[in-house]
């Protein structure tokens, strides 16, 4: 694991919350992959979770989820929360759409959210990221500078943060078994093979 980070990736605040819980293990992505080689590979494998407030709606989440979602508190204006950091372990291909409908227990958007991310820019592949998330020793608080305003996924802070001290939201074996599970019925659904695995 690096010892010093700037590098941070765009994502709901509600999925952050569940990534923090360990209730959920996997990010989808189209943007913030590149094509190299004919593979796809992340532009960054190690990152903080950056939460955003910008499109998450509860029409896109299972009904579990939509309380969890209205209790999350914006923050205030010009403030950048983060408070967890990101490893991808795997990177699978999804699987056909009414495939991946069989795996909504794995995460919190709903069948909705699923069709929408599929017919939007089809010609794009969509990828299936397994991390590890961990907990920052202490919560920071950073400028949201206007750079790193709009629809992106990657965002590079202004500096290097330290990675030291942090402690995954999931235990070694916990995090393991739900990997282990999780690839499985990724590769039993889609009959695909990793597009790369991270060691």
């Amino acid at each position: 694991m690096r010892k010093l980070n700037r590098m941070a990736i765009k994502e709901w605040a509600v999925v952050v919350r569940a990534l923090a819980e360990g209730s959920q293990i996997v990010m989808l992505r189209k943007g913030g992959i590149a094509e190299q080689d004919g593979e796809f590979r992340l532009a960054a494998r190690e990152f903080f979770l950056y939460p955003t407030w910008e499109h998450q709606q509860e029409a896109w989440l299972q009904p579990g989820y939509a309380a969890a979602l209205r209790s999350i508190e914006p923050p205030p204006a010009g403030e950048l929360p983060m408070q967890h950091y990101a490893v991808v372990t795997d990177i699978w291909p999804a699987p056909e759409l009414f495939r991946m409908k069989q795996l909504t227990n794995e995460f919190v958007w709903n069948e909705a959210f699923l069709e929408k991310r599929y017919d939007y820019r089809p010609e794009l592949p969509l990828s299936v990221l397994i991390v590890r998330v961990y907990r920052l020793p202490t919560p920071l608080r950073l400028d949201a500078l206007d750079r790193y305003a709009g629809c992106r996924s990657w965002v590079e802070l202004e500096e290097d943060l330290s990675t030291e001290g942090l402690m995954p939201v999931l235990e070694d074996a916990a995090f393991e078994q739900r990997r282990e599970s999780l690839r499985e019925q990724l590769t039993s659904t889609s009959q695909a093979r990793p597009v790369q695995a991270m060691r």
